[in-house]
């Protein structure tokens, strides 16, 4: 068959996520369709084989995925690969019945998995609130409860609620005290809403109501610096490139849309480049210290959540909120982080390259140990 020989002694890398195929139509990969092209050339420079499949196909042996033939892609059942990166969207997926029974098969054939599942918001707090020199960088942050939301809303005037599972900004909820009144804002279908409350007892029933019986943090909310009236944070891509290393790939703005809380492109965000909006804000050589501020703290945020979770991180967006007075704060830490975002899309983009990069060097030392 074609592609017996094209794999015949080569390194396999294949990329986990959803797929729409359809008959006489090109597969897609969705949002990281682009990004798929890019990891399949690089890993077909570098003389491996590189595909991509879906958590339905998959069978005791082989694994039907899509590989690249030098012009379209192509189905056909494949050995299992060397590495496998997950992309997977749906934390759902990820407690299935077929994503466990991949992990297993893994598992027995050594096959590393990179960014094997989602990260709850509370665990990664939970973790990086365990080394002091990030203390002051993080927010006060609780399990919600109806005593937690009490007892920090007598602190501070700006909570978020947050479920622990969310991801693209969706499902949070922004409380405001304005002295006389409450006001609740969160986002749905028909955009932004707003809600006012004469007192903490009302709004504490209406939310409650709302939350259901899923798992929400409450976190102190953040006055993030705006510009033209909409705000601003930052998101800071890393990757590891060894054993206890991670460096920083690439670093974006990212400004909120009009009437939006949150500033997730997924809510109509859009991107700017750092060092030009923070020379704006502050002056050159204050945005190169922040700049430089924040990827120290993205860095020690990675290492130490890939310090305390058992499996296999080599890329983590981390998001950084400056306050009005110029602090800065880890907001979130996510396991899979937009590729949508934050990079130049002409030509191979350096995260791909940072992926392939720690791949091979890893395959290597697996290699090298096997003698």
């Amino acid at each position: 068959m074609e592609h017996s020989m094209m794999i015949s002694n080569k390194r396999i890398i294949a990329v986990l996520t959803e797929i729409s195929e359809g008959e006489g139509v090109e597969p897609s990969f969705r949002t990281i369709h682009s990004f798929c092209e890019e990891l399949n050339q690089l890993v077909t420079e570098s003389g491996g084989f590189f595909y991509v499949f879906s958590l339905k196909d998959i069978s005791e042996e082989t694994i039907s995925g899509f590989y690249f033939n030098g012009e379209r892609w192509r189905k056909a059942k494949l050995p299992f690969p060397d590495m496998i990166y997950n992309r997977i969207h749906s934390r759902w997926a990820e407690s299935s019945k077929n994503f466990k029974a991949l992990m297993e098969k893994a598992e027995e054939a050594n096959i590393q998995v990179c960014n094997h599942r989602f990260l709850s918001k509370w665990e990664v707090h939970s973790w990086l609130i365990q080394r002091k020199n990030l203390h002051t960088f993080l927010p006060a942050t609780e399990l919600f409860t109806k005593t937690t939301f009490l007892k920090l809303l007598e602190v501070y005037d700006d909570l978020y609620i947050k479920p622990l599972a969310g991801s693209q900004g969706r499902g949070i909820y922004w409380l405001t005290n304005e002295g006389d009144r409450f006001k609740l804002s969160f986002s749905d279908k028909e955009g932004m809403n707003q809600l006012l409350f004469p007192s903490s007892k009302e709004i504490l029933t209406k939310l409650t109501g709302k939350l259901g019986s899923k798992a929400h943090l409450i976190q102190q909310g953040i006055p993030l610096l705006q510009w033209e009236g909409k705000r601003l944070d930052f998101r800071v891509l890393c990757h590891r490139t060894g054993l206890d290393k991670w460096d920083v790939t690439s670093v974006v703005a990212r400004l909120s849309a009009e009437n939006q809380f949150a500033s997730n492109l997924a809510l109509g965000g859009e991107q700017l480049r750092p060092q030009k909006i923070l020379s704006l804000i502050f002056g050159k050589d204050t945005a190169r210290s922040k700049l430089s501020l924040m990827k120290e703290l993205a860095l020690e945020a990675a290492d130490c959540i890939s310090e305390n979770m058992n499996g296999l991180m080599v890329e983590l967006g981390v998001d950084i909120g400056i306050d009005s007075e110029g602090n800065l704060w880890i907001i979130e830490v996510n396991s899979k982080p937009s590729k949508n975002l934050g990079e130049p899309t002409r030509g191979i983009r350096p995260s791909a390259k940072a992926i392939i990069a720690y791949f091979n060097t890893s395959l290597d030392e697996r290699s090298e140990g096997d003698f």
